[in-house]
């Protein structure tokens, strides 16, 4: 349901579960992707945020986006900082997944990690 763009809220509503029932299956069900290439001629990298529980408790999803494909190659869930960009290069690097270019926004974070490739 959640791929249908159904929230928490939703999903425990149209099941009649509770809300912390329908979230803990969730963290236990996650779902990670799996790429379907090994090699990228060119990877977005991008950030959004949302918030969990409540407004305050903001948290950063950091991606890796093939747009040819319209493919989530890989993410990692964290703060907005240099910590979580080097988890989604690390990440990248667990999938072995290979790419030519990197394309980002002018985030300082991701400028440091994916501007200094090997």
């Amino acid at each position: 349901m959640t791929v249908r763009g159904c929230g928490i809220r939703d999903i425990a509503a149209i099941t009649g579960y509770s809300k912390d029932k329908v979230q803990a299956a969730l963290k236990r069900h996650e779902f990670e992707p799996f790429p379907k290439q090994k090699h990228y001629p060119t990877l977005e990298i991008d950030e959004f945020w949302t918030f969990v529980g409540n407004k305050s408790n903001k948290v950063w999803l950091v991606y890796a986006y093939h747009r040819e494909s319209g493919e989530i190659v890989a993410y990692v869930w964290g703060k907005r900082d240099l910590a979580t960009a080097r988890a989604l290069k690390r990440r990248l690097k667990e999938l072995r997944v290979t790419y030519d270019r990197i394309a980002t926004d002018d985030w300082a974070a991701f400028l440091n990690v994916f501007s200094n490739e090997e």
